[in-house]
């Protein structure tokens, strides 16, 4: 379901340079199911999006492939890291909207410099790695802020939506910690309005 999402979204957006939806997909396939549900997700989006792709198949640049694939697996097993330092926080709270953004660019980021790699091998020399990295920077800011976007403002009510349909319900360290300490009054009450009845005459 992941993989066929991504794949038809980012067809669907072909027609903007650089705005894809693979990197949504895998990065919320891994905080959902684990980093290697993740990474599949992520690997086998790209590889079958590329070797389809309207704009030339990355058939013909095994290189380029490989990197594709790599960067997009980086992205859903990185989702499947946060699933354990936020399950404190709800997936809508600002903190995981912030750390999705944050982790969004970062893997973004990571994907351009890989793939500028492997575009360039064979052929170009690598020591022209940074004036062909900077030529495409306006193509890596639509990129990365298309990413953010996502990663921060769409994701995390998709996350709720979905474990709710799974019959998860998110509850914050904040709420874990405020019913735990009205039991523990309730229960120390109880406990003092026992002593003073076994206590009467």
């Amino acid at each position: 379901m992941f993989t066929a999402a991504a794949v038809a979204g980012t067809f669907a957006l072909s027609p903007l340079p650089n705005v894809e939806i693979i990197t949504f997909m895998a990065f919320i396939a891994g905080f959902l199911f684990g980093s290697r549900v993740g990474g599949l997700v992520g690997a086998f989006s790209m590889f079958l999006f590329s070797a389809i792709s309207p704009y030339g198949s990355g058939l013909g640049y095994p290189f380029l492939l490989a990197t594709q694939i790599v960067g997009m697996s980086v992205a859903g097993v990185v989702g499947g890291l946060l699933r354990h330092p936020l399950q404190g926080f709800k997936s809508t709270s600002f903190w995981a909207r912030y750390l999705f953004g944050v982790v969004g660019a970062a893997v973004t980021i990571f994907y351009d410099i890989i793939t500028t790699i492997g575009f360039m091998y064979p052929v170009i020399p690598l020591s022209n790695f940074l004036s062909v990295f900077i030529a495409g920077i306006p193509f890596t800011v639509v990129h990365v802020t298309s990413n953010v976007i996502l990663l921060a403002f769409v994701a995390p009510p998709v996350v709720k939506s979905v474990k709710t349909m799974m019959g998860e319900v998110e509850v914050s360290s904040e709420e874990v910690y405020r019913v735990k300490s009205t039991a523990e009054l309730e229960h120390g009450e109880a406990e003092g309005h026992e002593r003073a009845t076994h206590m009467r005459p």
